[in-house]
């Protein structure tokens, strides 16, 4: 393969520019970093359960609100911060400092995405249905619109600290180790010690006392995680690719344009779809999720506390994925995960269907609901780390092909493609509610229809998992492996020599 020429790359004034490192890294990435770095996942990973979980429940089931304006709520400010997510993205691309390109972006979203989290769960109280739905719409988009100054240029950095196929695949795993492993315990926390049940609620999660010191607890701690990573790899910027000269003027019609040029790269287009698809069954599956232990299983916060020990059952991704890289590609470990992600999530419902699986109530119930859900953890570490893993890949062949470094263009259209269709699954799943499996507002376990629990068990457990095959039948076409990559660095090399040569 050889670099395009002029005529090639529609944006050949960029084509000049080199990226340089101005230190060398003697060795790996140190464990040190590589925690550090990892830390700047946790935030995120709260905020995602946080809204996944229980901004839907809090805002439809006790503040009053319908699911399908809820949902349509969490739906318009994921799509206004899919939006956000190229602009940032080209602009920390783009962007000298001191602080080199993403630092100063992830400096200036701590204390703004802590203060909307805080406003997000304290509503005023006597809001009306608009009012109500405009607070939920504002501070949504706010808090993600806040976030996405932090995490796209901190996905981007994540690219960045190496070069190195595999190390690639290791600093992910930390990121994701971290974050499932923070996770476990944040969840199993707020079960056991926030929203705990009462004489008045039997229930905690449906005690509306309860939110508003989560929304204060949850913004605390993103700040300090944000800050603590960002802080943390300051010392790196050395290591990071920057330009050697001042980039043309940042333009909202450049930023949009390199992000749609980023579409002709096949393997990212492949990958973006895939991204997509999956994001879009992942969106719809959240929505259900606290709905079905409510309802279906008939589980108090007491017994769904124990589900977030299941997220240790992404300790073994942890462990296997390097194993599992030294034998098969990184889009292959995909397959075999998503693969394996349909199956389970099909099997529990199906089986309860066919009366093997245990009645509710039943001791068995719990336990062989958590290894299912440790299995599915699983499998979709194994996904998480895939995607984040093979961004850096495609970076470097697009590198070979344009001369550009895109780290924050191509993270920001991975990200643009899940939060528009996460979006967009949670607006499906709100209307499911309502419209098809019909579920009352206000209702209690006890009470809940028979047949409305059969619906929702369908929807869930047997229709929303079928789609994983598309994205499975298009991973299958991705062709960037590890000895493709290793000549397009040795070319990419050869060229930054021969440029700096040049210039000397």
């Amino acid at each position: 393969m050889t670099p395009p020429t002029q005529s090639q790359n529609p944006n050949s004034v960029q084509t000049q520019i080199l990226f340089v490192r101005s230190r060398q890294r003697q060795g790996n990435v140190p464990l040190r970093i590589k925690l550090l770095q990892g830390f700047g996942t946790i935030p995120g990973q709260h905020k995602d359960w946080a809204f996944s979980t229980l901004l839907l429940l809090y805002y439809s089931q006790i503040l009053g609100l319908t699911a399908t304006v809820a949902a349509f709520a969490l739906f318009l400010s994921l799509v206004i911060d899919a939006v956000s997510d190229p602009l940032v993205g080209g602009l920390s691309d783009n962007f000298r400092s001191r602080l080199g390109r993403r630092h100063p972006f992830m400096l200036a979203s701590i204390v703004p995405t802590g203060l909307s989290v805080f406003a997000l769960f304290q509503p005023p109280e006597g809001l009306g249905q608009p009012l109500l739905a405009a607070w939920m719409i504002t501070f949504t988009v706010l808090t993600r619109l806040s976030f996405t100054l932090f995490s796209v240029p901190y996905a981007a950095l994540a690219a960045e600290l190496s070069e190195h196929y595999e190390e690639r695949t290791t600093i992910m795993t930390y990121r994701i180790a971290l974050g499932w492993l923070v996770g476990v315990i944040f969840i199993f926390c707020m079960y056991s010690l926030m929203f705990t049940n009462s004489p008045e609620h039997t229930n905690g999660l449906l005690d509306p006392s309860h939110y508003a010191g989560f929304g204060l607890l949850l913004s605390l701690l993103m700040m300090c995680w944000m800050t603590v990573s960002t802080v943390g790899t300051l010392n790196q910027i050395p290591y990071l690719p920057q330009p050697t000269e001042s980039l043309p003027a940042v333009r909202l019609a450049s930023i949009m344009q390199q992000t749609l040029s980023a579409l002709h790269n096949r393997n990212f287009r492949l990958l973006f779809l895939a991204t997509l698809l999956s994001a879009a069954i992942n969106g719809t599956g959240q929505v259900f999720d606290i709905y079905m232990n409510l309802y279906f299983w008939q589980f108090g916060p007491d017994d769904i506390r124990w589900f977030s020990f299941a997220l240790l059952g992404a300790a073994l991704a942890f462990v296997s994925v390097g194993p599992l890289q030294q034998r098969f590609e990184k889009h292959q470990i995909m397959i075999y995960a998503m693969s394996l992600l349909m199956v389970m999530a099909m099997l529990k419902v199906g089986l309860r269907f066919l009366q093997v699986w245990p009645e509710n109530g039943a001791p068995s119930l719990l336990p062989m609901l958590i290894v299912h859900a440790s299995i599915m953890a699983y499998g979709g570490s194994l996904v998480l780390i895939m995607f984040a893993s093979m961004i850096a890949d495609i970076v470097d062949e697009q590198e070979h092909l344009t001369s550009m470094r895109q780290e924050g263009t191509f993270s920001a259209g991975v990200s643009l493609a899940g939060k528009s269709t996460t979006g967009l699954g949670l607006i499906i799943g709100g209307l499911l509610l309502d419209w098809v499996i019909a579920l009352p507002a206000g209702a209690t376990p006890e009470s809940m229809p028979e047949d409305v629990v059969t619906r929702l068990g369908a929807v869930d457990g047997l229709l929303v998992p079928a789609f994983y095959l598309i994205p499975i039948l298009l991973m299958r076409n991705y062709r960037l492996d590890r000895h493709q990559l290793d000549r397009l660095q040795q070319l990419i090399r050869q060229r930054r020599k021969d440029a700096q040569d040049q210039e000397a």
